[in-house]
Protein backbone atom coordinates (compact mmCIF):
# COMPACT_ATOMS: atom_id res chain seq x y z
CA UNK A 1 0.00 0.00 0.00
CA UNK A 2 2.92 2.36 0.74
CA UNK A 3 4.34 1.77 -2.73
CA UNK A 4 1.07 2.62 -4.45
CA UNK A 5 0.72 5.84 -2.42
CA UNK A 6 4.32 6.83 -3.35
CA UNK A 7 3.61 6.27 -7.05
CA UNK A 8 0.39 8.26 -6.82
CA UNK A 9 2.25 11.13 -5.16
CA UNK A 10 4.94 11.13 -7.87
CA UNK A 11 2.32 10.94 -10.62
CA UNK A 12 0.39 13.80 -9.05
CA UNK A 13 3.59 15.86 -8.77
CA UNK A 14 4.43 15.23 -12.45
CA UNK A 15 0.91 16.25 -13.52
CA UNK A 16 1.08 19.47 -11.50
CA UNK A 17 4.52 20.37 -12.90
CA UNK A 18 3.40 19.55 -16.44
CA UNK A 19 0.34 21.75 -16.13
CA UNK A 20 2.52 24.62 -14.86
CA UNK A 21 4.70 24.32 -17.95
CA UNK A 22 1.66 24.50 -20.21
CA UNK A 23 0.28 27.66 -18.51
CA UNK A 24 3.21 30.07 -18.05
CA UNK A 25 1.17 33.31 -18.30
CA UNK A 26 -1.51 35.07 -16.35
CA UNK A 27 -4.17 34.42 -18.96
CA UNK A 28 -3.55 37.55 -21.03
CA UNK A 29 -1.56 36.94 -24.17
CA UNK A 30 0.16 39.43 -26.49
CA UNK A 31 2.34 42.49 -26.05
CA UNK A 32 1.32 45.23 -23.61
CA UNK A 33 -0.79 47.97 -25.13
CA UNK A 34 0.62 51.48 -24.86
CA UNK A 35 -1.60 54.44 -24.06
CA UNK A 36 -3.28 55.86 -27.14
CA UNK A 37 -0.96 58.06 -29.16
CA UNK A 38 -2.24 60.08 -32.09
CA UNK A 39 -0.10 59.50 -35.17
CA UNK A 40 0.05 62.70 -37.22
CA UNK A 41 0.12 62.70 -41.02
CA UNK A 42 3.53 62.53 -42.69
CA UNK A 43 5.13 65.49 -44.44
CA UNK A 44 4.64 64.88 -48.17
CA UNK A 45 6.28 67.90 -49.79
CA UNK A 46 9.80 68.26 -48.39
CA UNK A 47 11.77 70.43 -50.85
CA UNK A 48 15.36 71.64 -51.13
CA UNK A 49 17.00 74.48 -53.02
CA UNK A 50 20.47 76.04 -52.99
CA UNK A 51 20.93 79.52 -51.52
CA UNK A 52 24.66 80.41 -51.66
CA UNK A 53 26.44 77.79 -49.52
CA UNK A 54 23.28 76.63 -47.79
CA UNK A 55 20.48 74.29 -48.70
CA UNK A 56 17.05 75.70 -47.92
CA UNK A 57 14.65 72.98 -46.77
CA UNK A 58 10.94 73.70 -46.67
CA UNK A 59 7.80 71.69 -46.03
CA UNK A 60 4.11 72.18 -45.29
CA UNK A 61 2.63 71.53 -41.88
CA UNK A 62 0.41 68.44 -42.37
CA UNK A 63 -3.32 69.08 -42.66
CA UNK A 64 -6.56 67.17 -42.27
CA UNK A 65 -9.67 68.39 -44.10
CA UNK A 66 -7.77 71.51 -45.27
CA UNK A 67 -6.87 72.63 -41.73
CA UNK A 68 -3.61 72.18 -39.85
CA UNK A 69 -3.65 68.84 -38.03
CA UNK A 70 -4.37 69.58 -34.35
CA UNK A 71 -1.81 68.62 -31.74
CA UNK A 72 1.33 68.65 -33.90
CA UNK A 73 4.11 69.88 -31.62
CA UNK A 74 6.97 69.87 -34.08
CA UNK A 75 9.23 68.14 -36.54
CA UNK A 76 12.35 66.01 -36.35
CA UNK A 77 14.81 66.60 -39.17
CA UNK A 78 17.23 63.82 -40.04
CA UNK A 79 20.32 64.37 -42.19
CA UNK A 80 22.79 61.98 -43.79
CA UNK A 81 26.14 63.43 -44.88
CA UNK A 82 28.74 61.45 -46.84
CA UNK A 83 31.89 62.46 -48.67
CA UNK A 84 31.72 62.14 -52.45
CA UNK A 85 34.66 59.72 -52.35
CA UNK A 86 32.59 57.18 -50.37
CA UNK A 87 30.55 55.09 -52.78
CA UNK A 88 26.90 54.64 -51.75
CA UNK A 89 25.46 51.17 -51.41
CA UNK A 90 22.84 50.65 -54.16
CA UNK A 91 19.58 49.34 -52.70
CA UNK A 92 20.69 49.87 -49.08
CA UNK A 93 18.70 52.09 -46.73
CA UNK A 94 20.20 55.53 -46.11
CA UNK A 95 21.89 55.54 -42.67
CA UNK A 96 20.30 58.71 -41.25
CA UNK A 97 21.36 58.00 -37.67
CA UNK A 98 20.12 60.17 -34.81
CA UNK A 99 17.85 63.18 -35.05
CA UNK A 100 19.74 66.17 -36.47
CA UNK A 101 17.33 68.96 -35.54
CA UNK A 102 14.12 69.34 -33.51
CA UNK A 103 11.84 72.10 -34.78
CA UNK A 104 9.13 72.93 -32.23
CA UNK A 105 6.19 74.87 -33.64
CA UNK A 106 5.97 77.12 -30.55
CA UNK A 107 9.69 78.00 -30.67
CA UNK A 108 10.92 77.01 -34.15
CA UNK A 109 14.38 78.64 -34.08
CA UNK A 110 16.66 78.10 -35.99
CA UNK A 111 13.82 77.33 -38.43
CA UNK A 112 11.04 79.74 -39.36
CA UNK A 113 7.31 79.19 -39.74
CA UNK A 114 5.75 81.24 -42.53
CA UNK A 115 2.02 80.58 -42.84
CA UNK A 116 1.66 76.80 -43.06
CA UNK A 117 5.28 76.22 -44.20
CA UNK A 118 8.41 75.51 -42.18
CA UNK A 119 11.71 76.80 -43.59
CA UNK A 120 15.21 75.90 -42.41
CA UNK A 121 18.69 76.59 -43.82
CA UNK A 122 21.52 74.07 -43.45
CA UNK A 123 25.11 74.99 -44.21
CA UNK A 124 26.59 72.46 -46.60
CA UNK A 125 30.15 71.73 -47.63
CA UNK A 126 31.71 71.13 -51.03
CA UNK A 127 32.61 67.53 -51.87
CA UNK A 128 29.76 66.10 -49.77
CA UNK A 129 26.34 64.71 -50.57
CA UNK A 130 23.36 65.05 -48.29
CA UNK A 131 20.00 63.38 -47.77
CA UNK A 132 17.20 64.78 -45.59
CA UNK A 133 13.89 63.52 -44.22
CA UNK A 134 11.38 64.96 -41.74
CA UNK A 135 8.98 63.36 -39.25
CA UNK A 136 6.14 65.22 -37.54
CA UNK A 137 5.32 64.47 -33.90
CA UNK A 138 2.13 64.91 -31.89
CA UNK A 139 1.71 66.12 -28.30
CA UNK A 140 0.43 62.62 -27.37
CA UNK A 141 3.78 61.11 -28.38
CA UNK A 142 2.78 59.76 -31.78
CA UNK A 143 5.29 60.12 -34.62
CA UNK A 144 4.48 60.18 -38.33
CA UNK A 145 5.95 58.05 -41.07
CA UNK A 146 8.99 59.41 -42.92
CA UNK A 147 8.52 62.30 -45.31
CA UNK A 148 9.74 62.08 -48.86
CA UNK A 149 13.54 62.17 -48.94
CA UNK A 150 15.43 64.98 -50.67
CA UNK A 151 19.02 64.65 -51.85
CA UNK A 152 21.68 67.26 -52.40
CA UNK A 153 25.19 66.95 -53.70
CA UNK A 154 27.78 69.70 -53.74
CA UNK A 155 30.29 69.43 -56.56
CA UNK A 156 33.96 68.89 -55.84
CA UNK A 157 35.87 72.11 -55.29
CA UNK A 158 37.73 71.65 -58.60
CA UNK A 159 34.51 71.65 -60.66
CA UNK A 160 32.05 74.38 -61.45
CA UNK A 161 29.53 75.57 -58.91
CA UNK A 162 26.62 73.91 -60.70
CA UNK A 163 24.64 71.45 -58.65
CA UNK A 164 24.55 67.97 -60.09
CA UNK A 165 21.18 66.97 -61.41
CA UNK A 166 21.31 63.43 -60.02
CA UNK A 167 22.05 61.92 -56.65
CA UNK A 168 23.97 58.70 -56.20
CA UNK A 169 21.02 57.57 -54.05
CA UNK A 170 17.98 58.51 -56.13
CA UNK A 171 16.71 61.34 -58.34
CA UNK A 172 17.33 64.78 -56.91
CA UNK A 173 14.15 66.53 -55.82
CA UNK A 174 14.25 70.29 -56.19
CA UNK A 175 11.62 72.88 -55.47
CA UNK A 176 10.02 74.46 -58.49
Amino acid sequence: MGRVKGRQDRLLLLLVMGSLLLHPGCGRKGPPVAPRAVVPPAVKDLKAELVRDEVLLSWSIPTKDDTIFKGIEGFRVFRHKAHNSVAPCPGCPIPFGDEFLDVQLKYPEPAQVEGNRVIWHDRIEPEYRYAYKVLSYHKSGGVSDDSNIVFWRMPDSQTTTDIESRSPYAPLQLSE
